[in-house]
């Protein structure tokens, strides 16, 4: 996609989306909201998606790609747990965009696209000698999908540094050893 005008309306929509996720949850989200919020029309919104869960869907890929960016040096890092702790920070500065994802059923499609990623990491498979295939991957993908949703569920709040504490102790660490 090489059009200046494709690209700039469907960033605005992904703008204008993760915009009012901060200020009211999904399903109050609606498509005339999000198109205003951008400044296009209506009927040009679904020149883009054909629905909102299909920009949900490409601000997610955005999302989760970065924070795999993010999640898998923790494999090569020398300090595993500061990469646990820039991972949860990555979430928190996007908490309601996360929260919608990871608690309004699209987990299953954030563990795929995780592990998808992981799984093209060949330093990633590398470390899991201990365990067979994908296990390792998964189990750690899994693992962090479910910590990470809890925390956003979490009425206390906790901070990216002690959730990130638990994910070294519980999750990584773990893995490491096979």
């Amino acid at each position: 996609m090489t059009d200046a005008r494709i690209v700039r309306s469907r960033e605005g929509l992904r703008t204008a989306l993760l915009d009012l996720l901060q200020e009211a949850p999904l399903e109050r989200i609606t498509i005339r909201d999000i198109a205003a919020r951008a400044g296009v029309g209506y009927n040009t919104y679904f020149r883009h998606y054909p629905g909102k869960e299909a920009l949900l869907d490409d601000l997610a890929a955005a999302e989760i790609a970065a924070l795999c960016d993010l999640t898998l040096p923790i494999y090569e890092t020398a300090d595993a747990r500061q990469a646990c702790v820039a991972v949860c920070a990555f979430v928190e500065s996007h908490r309601a965009l996360w929260s919608a994802l990871l608690n309004g059923g699209a987990e299953g499609k954030v563990r795929q696209e995780m592990l998808r990623h992981a799984l093209a990491a060949p330093a990633t498979r590398a470390r899991e000698g201990g365990l067979p295939g994908d296990l390792g991957p998964l189990l750690t993908i899994g693992s962090m999908v479910e910590l990470l949703g809890w925390w956003l569920r979490q009425a206390e709040a906790y901070s990216a540094e002690e959730i990130g504490g638990i994910m070294h102790r519980i999750i990584i660490v773990p893995a490491e050893r096979g």
